[in-house]
């Protein structure tokens, strides 16, 4: 039985992105928190690109009936956990950032207070 090239290069593919992930989260440029959601996505990519019957079968029970149309919308749930996940860490950072700058206003308003007492 011959595998088809595109197989192929799906799992060396998915396995280089894996790869990416890992050496991007040991060279520090890639927090393990962000990690997890980016591993979570290329192990599902590695899995589908070495079971190609699983995206049949999969589709199959959902209810799709062109395969490929399921892989797609399977991206797209990838990408929404994303843009959800990202729109957290902008929500938290806003909250922090609010918080920093009040902070510093009264650190200015004090400041300027024992300037005027001296």
């Amino acid at each position: 039985m011959k595998v088809p090239m595109i197989h192929i290069l799906s799992v060396i593919g998915s396995v280089f992105f894996l790869l990416i992930i890992l050496w991007s989260v040991r060279q520090k440029k890639l927090k393990e928190a962000y990690a997890l959601l980016w591993l979570l996505i290329g192990s599902c990519m590695f899995v589908i690109a070495a079971v190609p019957a699983l995206l049949r079968y999969i589709s199959e029970l959902v209810g799709v009936l062109y395969p490929p149309a399921m892989l797609f919308l399977l991206l797209l749930c990838g990408v929404i956990m994303l843009l959800f996940q990202y729109s957290l860490i902008l929500s938290r950072n806003q909250e922090k950032i609010s918080r920093l700058a009040q902070e510093i206003s009264l650190l200015k308003n004090e400041l300027e207070k024992l300037k005027k007492q001296k």
